[in-house]
């Protein structure tokens, strides 16, 4: 079913506008996020946790633009959202596309991703692609998803505007073992198999039981999650992980899955690790001043 097209103003001049929109793209601050955008897409890719079009990235480029320039958006053919996102009110999100390969991300970003603008109403959206693409892009279809955890970050004030989702293998495997599918449990083994998470996140790691992906439900829990943990696990799904940049997001990940792989491997040997001890980890905690 067509979406409808709200806010139309057929009397806008079309030329400034399209000349706007081609501006956009060749922003040196846009051009340092495709940039590494690219590496990091590539990253997933090897990591193979991105098969197919899996995966999904975004990042909140507001701060780029002048409130001059914001202005200029509002001239633009309107989406309907299906709720108010009020935090995101003239926010502008580049958002990788639906059925964008992150193999192809890393080949060339500008064929696999466009920019989202939150509407003065912050009921609707209007779709940016970049002048060159050769398909009728659309945002991911986690986009529910990633506006409401940029929304809640607006509201905190919180630095990171960045959000990565990948099919994280050894955290999908970790929560097939129901022992951990709290984030409790979770944290806990993950804490246990590797000093760094203890140091790097020592907030813990937050849990999402398993939900259809794509939905309202899914993305309140995630959002609510994000309020105080970094990274956030999907049972039997994969993680999402926020930060200031679009590297530090993936690192976030990184590290979990690196201590996921250790009890993994350790467990094939057919006993279950010792890991960390409660003692242990109370000491890093303490020399850290966590």
């Amino acid at each position: 079913m067509k979406q409808k097209i709200l806010n139309v103003d057929l009397s806008v001049n079309l030329d400034p506008r399209i000349s706007f929109t081609q501006d956009i793209f060749q922003k040196k601050e846009i051009r340092m996020v495709t940039g590494e955008l690219t590496r990091v897409a590539g990253y997933l890719w090897d990591r193979r946790w991105a098969e197919r079009n899996a995966g999904n990235i975004s990042v909140n480029i507001t701060s780029f633009f002048s409130a001059k320039e914001l202005d200029k958006f509002s001239a633009y053919p309107f989406l309907p959202l299906p709720r108010e996102y009020a935090g995101l009110k003239r926010q502008l999100l580049l958002v990788t596309a639906a059925g964008s390969r992150m193999r192809d991300i890393a080949r060339d970003p500008l064929e696999e991703i466009c920019l989202v603008y939150i509407s003065d109403s912050s009921t609707a959206y209007h779709i940016i692609e970049p002048e060159r693409s050769a398909r009728d892009l659309r945002p991911t279809s986690e986009l529910p998803t990633h506006l409401a955890i940029h929304e809640m970050l607006c509201r905190s004030g919180a630095k990171e505007k960045v959000l990565v989702h990948a099919h994280v293998t050894e955290l999908i495997a970790l929560t097939h073992n129901t022992r951990f599918n709290s984030a409790e449990s979770l944290t806990g083994i993950l804490w246990k198999m590797h000093p760094e998470t203890v140091i790097l996140q020592p907030r813990g790691y937050g849990f999402v039981p398993y939900t259809i992906p794509g939905t309202e439900k899914i993305a309140n829990l995630t959002a609510r999650c994000f309020e105080h943990n970094p990274v956030v696990v999907w049972e039997k799904h994969g993680a999402m992980a926020i930060g200031q940049t679009i590297s530090e997001a993936f690192d976030e990940l990184d590290l979990a899955a690196k201590a996921a792989g250790i009890y993994l491997s350790c467990s094939r040997t057919g006993d279950e690790p010792e890991g960390l001890t409660d003692e242990e980890i109370r000491e890093i905690r303490q020399h850290y001043c966590l």
